[in-house]
């Protein structure tokens, strides 16, 4: 097949020998990933499927990986995922996360959908990424080229998307003018340079960004322009502040805690959680209260501002409508905030509570996820009216997405079907939608998963903070799925057991310890013997930045290659791994010393103190938070040590001696760092998981 690729389909229908053929007739040189690479990577994973990994795998990769790609680890761990945003065109999604270690740097990776791997990475050594306190933190420019963040709770950082390189452009404009939020200080000059989490969006033409922030005067916000290769801050030129006056007066508002701007670029729509409306005559012993209001681009005032706002909020996408309310659910103007239609009086169901408003891609059709007093249900609205609502069957609802940047439902692309995310055994179901709906199929594998999103090419992604999964709707196939946490009893390894310190090692568990591993762009793979079979999946060639190739297609190439590595030594502990203490029993004791005595160090007179840092440690065997954290599965460990990982947000981790196990909890010592001090106890609830600690192994120099 000489010549530019043609007709990409003729992959899919190709024969074994046809493809043996076409491997050596293929001139790459016309090759276009975007329409070339997924027919022919399907054929080669259905080939695969059949005979394993064959000639026609190497040489096809010797070939399309000659013309450029770099190899891109996708993680088996990874901290919080904070932040998400699907790509314009539905084919990735990209991801804000912490590090293991949540104390700083962080990372945003895009993962392609079809594959559910990893194809472009950019990570901060220093900078905190996104937020969970906000949505749209992280958001695609309309064209998809660039990928904007929020870097440290203040900056606006701008990424060229799939180029794996750092910000191409800064925005930092919130460091003045009563940032934080004005209302919680009294002279600005307190918080001078401190800045603030800003909500922002795109234009759509992409040549500005505008930024909501308290400015100069009581503005609510500036345009800032925006070119590759430049930092913004308070003083550049250029900057233009929305006076953001109502009814020619000053507003008074608080800038917008969410804002889009219109496809048409006339206006800036968005809303505020918290309005603290400072007007004359104003009662100042009112409530914060939520607001919703548009701006002018042009004049830069307020068109109008709507304090009438319930939660929960959605705007459609092009900002004509407004759907609000948590118990009588509300259509409203976009553009004037009037009412425009109430909702409720077409629902023929007691609305409880308003959990969610979700709007299709185009805006025609309108997801109210509603919890009645009898049982949960999806109302589907179209132009105002009721579709038809979907009988959940007593079934409840998932739990909310921390980020807000994805719901429990999620709409085709073309609107004619929804995916909705169930609690009862962490499932997803398909439904069609229209004046009849019909469940299609259940999805499997939901489990940790808060928020969805259905992508292009028949495929659905849900994501949590610590799990993602990729899901063919049309079969019901899981295509992948992770969880990104340490397993149970395992935390981070020592920093100096990594090999290569100046860099971000990747580490694999192994029975006593942990198996560091490098993956280089070039397709260079240093991973001791034992572990490849767990890494091997994982690694992909990102083609264009975009498409993911599988590494093994290419062992036995030039391109990629196994190396075995020689770790760094690592000086053997000289200390036992624990050390028995004794507590002090007086002769002559009194009855009150003894019980102060028990109440600090329970009835123990001796036990195993851990003498290394925690993370020498792993918990084995390890019980899990439930039923298995109880005191028949602890008891036989008293005396010893024991690691634990408590259930916070954070990751906090302790290891000590167990003195005592009751009904309630464990008496621990030295303390675990989150808690009650009040309670003399650590109770059962607050423990994730548990074991008793095992001393790990060094890597072999």
């Amino acid at each position: 097949m000489p010549g530019p690729f043609a007709d990409p389909s003729q992959w899919a229908h190709a024969s074994d020998a046809e493809l043996e053929t076409l491997v050596d007739q293929a001139d790459f040189s016309g090759f276009v990933a975007s329409r070339d690479l997924p027919p022919l990577r399907e054929r080669l994973l259905r080939l695969e499927r059949e005979q394993g990994v064959t000639e026609v795998h190497r040489r096809f990769s010797d070939k399309l990986l000659a013309t450029g790609a770099r190899l891109v680890e996708t993680p088996r761990y990874i901290g919080m995922q904070r932040c998400f945003a699907l790509s314009p065109d539905g084919r990735h999604l990209a991801i804000a996360s912490n590090r293991l270690d949540e104390s700083h740097g962080g990372d945003v990776r895009i993962w392609e959908l079809a594959t559910g791997r990893v194809v472009d990475a950019v990570g901060f050594e220093s900078a905190l990424v996104g937020s969970t306190r906000e949505p749209s933190c992280l958001q695609w420019s309309p064209s998809g080229a660039w990928l904007g963040v929020i870097l440290d709770s203040v900056v606006v950082g701008v990424l060229r998307a799939f180029a794996g390189t750092p910000p191409a452009f800064t925005a930092d404009v919130t460091r003045r003018w009563g940032s934080p939020p004005g209302w919680s200080v009294v002279n600005p000059k307190h918080v001078e340079n401190t800045g603030h989490l800003p909500a922002w969006c795109w234009s759509p033409d992409e040549t500005r960004l505008f930024i909501s922030t308290p400015g100069p005067d009581g503005a609510l916000g500036c345009i800032v322009p925006f070119r590759e290769g430049t930092r913004v801050d308070e003083d550049s030129e250029g900057l233009r502040w929305f006076p953001a006056r109502l009814d020619g007066q000053r507003s008074k508002s608080r800038p917008h805690t969410w804002v889009r701007w219109s496809p048409d670029g006339s206006r800036i729509h968005g809303y505020c959680e918290a309005e603290f409306v400072n007007e004359p005559g104003a009662d100042t012993g009112l409530e914060p209260h939520p607001s919703a209001s548009v701006l002018d681009v042009h004049g830069g005032d307020l068109q109008y501002r709507f304090d009438e706002l319930k939660l929960p909020v959605a705007f459609s996408p092009d900002g004509d409508r407004l759907a609000y309310g948590k118990e009588q659910p509300r259509l409203a103007n976009g553009h004037t905030g009037g009412m425009v239609a109430d909702l409720g009086k077409h629902a023929d169901v007691r609305i409880h509570a308003v959990e969610e408003y979700v709007w299709s891609r185009d805006g025609r059709r309108l997801a109210v996820l509603i919890n009645g007093y009898e049982f949960p249900q999806v109302l589907v609205f179209e132009a105002g009216k009721l579709l038809c609502h979907l009988d959940l069957k007593r079934r409840s609802f998932g739990l909310a997405s921390r980020s807000g940047d994805l719901d429990r439902w999620a709409w085709a692309p073309d609107g004619s079907m929804g995916a909705c995310l169930l609690r009862e055994g962490g499932t997803v179901e398909l439904w069609k939608v229209g004046p009849s709906p019909k469940l299609l199929r259940k999805l499997e594998g939901a489990r940790g998963i808060d928020g969805l999103a259905w992508g292009a090419d028949d495929t659905l992604v849900g994501t949590g903070p610590h799990d993602i999964a990729f899901w063919d709707v049309n079969t019901g196939q899981l295509r992948f799925q992770s969880s990104l946490e340490l397993e149970p009893g395992r935390v981070p390894p020592p920093s100096d057991w990594n090999p290569w310190p100046e860099d971000d090692a990747r580490f694999i568990p192994t029975e006593r310890g942990w198996d560091f591993t490098r993956v280089q762009p070039d397709g260079t793979v240093v991973c001791p013997p034992g572990s490849r079979a767990a890494l091997e999946p994982r690694l992909m060639f990102s083609v264009g930045g975009r498409h993911a190739w599988p590494w093994r297609w290419a062992v036995g190439t030039r391109h990629a290659r196994w190396e075995d590595g020689a770790p760094s030594p690592v000086a053997p502990h000289a200390e036992a791994a624990f050390e028995e203490r004794h507590i002090s029993v007086p002769e002559g004791e009194t009855l009150e010393a003894r019980d102060a005595r028990h109440g600090k160090w329970g009835f123990l007179r001796q036990y195993l103190a851990p003498t290394r840092p925690l993370d020498h440690y792993k918990a084995d065997p390890v019980f899990t938070h439930g039923p298995a954290i109880c005191r028949d599965n602890l008891k036989p460990y008293l005396g010893k040590g024991v690691l634990l990982r408590q259930t916070q947000y954070g990751t906090w981790y302790a290891l000590g001696a167990l003195l005592e196990v009751t009904d309630e909890g464990i008496l621990l010592h030295p303390r675990a760092p989150i808690g009650s001090y009040r309670e003399r106890l650590l109770s059962f609830r607050d423990i994730l998981w548990i074991g008793p600690a095992v001393p790990l192994e060094p890597p072999e120099g």
